[in-house]
């Protein structure tokens, strides 16, 4: 009998059947395309189906409620690297695998990071709007090199890795980087990075990029005493998780000076609301932008070709990647 997959991504029945297939050997299989549908009709449709394939704009919550009805229900395959729409404790209670795409943003997401450190060094965004506006600021702009300067890495996963590989060039000072986890020192030795403490990294970087995870350790990581504590004139720069940040103790500390300023791609609300406090602040050395960093074209395509492979794997009978549970 041939297996049911329910696509909750904006994605048409017959585009996500060709991806699954691009794979040899997969046995026939149904698609039904339930991006559209109301969460009643969803609900309804998860009881009769074996696999999912998750929503990656984040609207189409899979709940416990939905996964409590879903009998036949194994797989969930996320294409995305986030998964905080999923309730993955109730899938896990119920045998339910849940699978992302880890690692199909880290190339976008590096960059990102990079340039949002050059930006603001540079300080581009004055510099653009001073000019647009028919002013001369030669002398004024100031930009700063990154050469020499200190860049503090928070979470050294995949990204966290891959910025630290892409700063190799540029001769910085130090290149400090803190996780819970410590890799081998042959891999710090290749990247060119010292292990360092929270409170080394704040006192002592130019630039600090967080590429965490949230978790109840790191949640607010960033509040006003951290804050405090960082060296006067750095920059924070956060493409993780808006809750690593209180964000009302960033906006506070831009405003009155206390650093220099920030590029922030993820909010506590999104798509972020206008009394979000962060939209107050009037500076050129506070670059926002739309959860943006991963979202590449070259990215999108690794993602659903992973996400697709993987769904592959299961209607192959074959063991999936990148399980979350």
């Amino acid at each position: 009998m041939s297996k049911t997959v329910l696509s909750l991504a904006p994605l048409s029945a017959e585009i996500v059947k060709l991806l699954i297939q691009q794979t040899p050997g997969v046995p026939d299989f149904e698609v039904i395309a339930g991006h559209d549908m109301p969460d009643e009709e969803i609900k309804k449709a998860i009881s009769g189906v074996d696999i999912v394939l998750g929503d990656y704009t984040f609207n189409k919550k899979i709940t416990a409620e939905m996964v409590s009805a879903a009998p036949k229900l194994k797989f969930i395959q996320q294409p995305s690297v986030g998964y905080q729409h999923i309730d993955v404790d109730a899938c896990a209670a119920k045998g339910i695998k849940v699978a992302n795409t880890a690692g199909a943003n880290t190339i976008s997401v590096a960059e990102y990071t990079i340039t949002s450190g050059l930006c603001l060094l540079k300080n581009m965004f004055h510099a653009h709007t001073s000019t647009k506006a028919g002013k001369w600021e030669q002398m004024n702009i100031k930009p700063a090199e990154l050469m020499a300067k200190v860049w503090g890495i928070v979470g050294f996963g995949r990204i966290g890795q891959a910025v630290a590989q892409r700063l190799k060039p540029f001769g910085l000072g130090r290149l400090l980087y803190y996780d819970t986890y410590r890799p081998d020192a042959v891999i710090e030795a290749q990247l060119g990075v010292e292990y360092a403490d929270i409170a080394t990294i704040l006192s002592q970087s130019d630039i600090i990029s967080l590429h965490a995870p949230l978790t109840e350790l790191t949640r607010f990581m960033i509040n006003e005493d951290a804050i405090n504590a960082m060296k006067p004139g750095a920059y924070l720069i956060n493409v993780a998780r808006a809750e690593l940040v209180d964000e009302k103790a960033l906006a506070a500390a831009i405003m009155t000076g206390k650093i220099a300023g920030a590029a922030i791609d993820v909010f506590s609300r999104e798509p972020v609301l206008m009394n979000n406090p962060l939209l107050a602040v009037e500076s050129e050395k506070l670059i926002l932008s739309p959860h943006v960093a991963g979202v590449t074209d070259e990215s999108a395509g690794r993602v659903i070709n992973m996400a697709s492979a993987n769904i592959a794997r299961i209607l192959k009978g074959e063991a999936p990647e990148s399980l979350v549970n």
